[in-house]
């Protein structure tokens, strides 16, 4: 018997359909929800899934799995991304060792710098990493730098530093957007790769 609605099975199996609060039972009842369909076997006395096969269902549950862990090495990533390192990397970094150095030694660095707004997270972004150096090592940069601090009215009630941050928290957003969809197709594997299993009791 061909059954592709939860009614069909309540019409031609009520014994069954009465365990509907029993999870094998449920996993009929939300596998015909996703569209799936089911044959049973005519011959037998009691409930039996004839189709799909037990091969096709475990080939499902494969494939399923085997996207569900694509998923979670994607949502690692993207995790690693937004986990804030720990100051403790820059003890080593020579950049930040370098500016440090500067900073204790050149007051009017010292000073020039502290206008950007930079934090020591600045030091981690690749982006800010550049702007960080050119402006220790380059003078003319530096000044172009601090005349537009001075002349832009972007800079006159924000700090450069301040922008920029602004762009990493955007960028943190998107991050987390991208977790969550990725988080919520890990759920729906899982629970596809459940109801597979469950519904292999039948068969």
């Amino acid at each position: 018997m061909l059954i592709s609605s939860w009614d069909d099975v309540v019409k031609h199996y009520p014994d069954v359909a009465s365990r509907a609060d029993q999870p094998e039972v449920d996993a009929i009842r939300e596998y015909l929800k996703s569209g799936g369909i089911i044959k049973t076997d005519d011959s037998a006395k009691e409930f039996r899934i004839v189709y799909p096969t037990k091969k096709m269902v475990e080939d499902r549950i494969a494939a399923l799995r085997r996207q569900r862990t694509y998923f979670l090495k994607e949502i690692n990533k993207l995790r690693s991304l937004e986990r804030d390192f720990t100051p403790i990397r820059l003890a080593f970094d020579p950049l930040y060792i370098a500016h440090n150095v500067r900073m204790l030694a050149d007051r009017k660095y010292r000073e020039e710098f502290r206008r950007l707004g930079f934090s020591w997270e600045h030091f981690l972004d690749p982006k800010t990493r550049k702007i960080i150096k050119q402006f220790m090592d380059d003078p003319d940069y530096r000044s172009r730098v601090l005349q537009a601090l001075d002349e832009s009215p972007v800079y006159r009630t924000r700090k450069f530093g301040t922008i920029s941050e602004a762009a990493r928290t955007t960028r943190r957003e998107l991050i987390n957007k991208k977790l969550e969809v990725l988080q919520k197709r890990v759920r729906d594997l899982e629970k596809q790769i459940t109801v597979l299993n469950l519904l292999k009791r039948w068969m």
